[in-house]
Order: C-alpha cells, then sequence, then structure tokens
C-alpha cells in the first residue's frame, strides 16, 4: 500500500509538471499569435488562395485546444478555451490601424472557428482520456 501511494504521489507531480509545460506553451502561443497578428507583415510558410484563413483556424484550433491539457477542471479550461474567441476578435480588430494590415470579418470568422473546433476537440479528448 505504501509503495502504491508512493507512486500516485509520483504521477501526480509528473502530471502538475506537464500542466504547467502546458500552460507555459499555451502562454508562449497566444504571444505568438497576437505578436504575428500586430506586425505589418507577416510571411506565410506556404500561399494558395486561402492559406491566410487555414492559418488563422489552425492557429486559433491550437490556442483552444491546449488549455484542455494544461487547467486542472473543465471549466478553467472551456473559459480559457472561450476566451480566445474575443482574443481574435480584438487582434482583428487592432489590424485595422496597423500598416499593411486590414481588418477582416473572415478573418474574424476562421478564428471563431478554428477556436469552436478546439474546444470541441478538446473537451472530447479529455472526456475520452
Amino acid at each position: 500500500l505504501f509503495r502504491n501511494t508512493k507512486v500516485l504521489q509520483e504521477m501526480k507531480i509528473c502530471l502538475c509538471s506537464f500542466s504547467r509545460c502546458v500552460i507555459v506553451a499555451w502562454i508562449i502561443s497566444i504571444c505568438t499569435v497576437s505578436y504575428l497578428s500586430v506586425i505589418p507583415t507577416a510571411e506565410l510558410p506556404f500561399d494558395f488562395r486561402w492559406s491566410d484563413k487555414l492559418w488563422h483556424c489552425l492557429s486559433y484550433l491550437w490556442l483552444s485546444v491546449l488549455p484542455f491539457f494544461g487547467f486542472t477542471t473543465v471549466r478553467k479550461a472551456l473559459t480559457a478555451a472561450f476566451l480566445m474567441i474575443p482574443l481574435g476578435f480584438a487582434l482583428e480588430t487592432i489590424q485595422a490601424f496597423v500598416p499593411e494590415r486590414f481588418f477582416s470579418v473572415w478573418d474574424m470568422f476562421a478564428n471563431s472557428f478554428g477556436a469552436s473546433i478546439g474546444i470541441f476537440c478538446g473537451r472530447y479528448l479529455i472526456r475520452n482520456r
């Protein structure tokens, strides 16, 4: 029984470390997306007709799925993930005032769609863990 308790404590410590790493990665990701959203020009690694919308969608999917692996409760994870939608709106609005950038409702839609997919995937993965 003593060994099992020790193993459980070690697993808890390991899980806490993993959660902290995920939260740090999430914060770095938010900073990166925010920075790339407000600089005058951002080069995309590949370019096709809707590549910009794909990048928006994937970025916000990433930002909204990470909280489900970093926060200790589903409620906190959902709150953090849902906050990515107003973040996308705010950053897109700021782009209206940045040289060489422009405001786009379609980008807002792509951000929100990506965040919604991330929330759905995060909840699904947490339930089936």
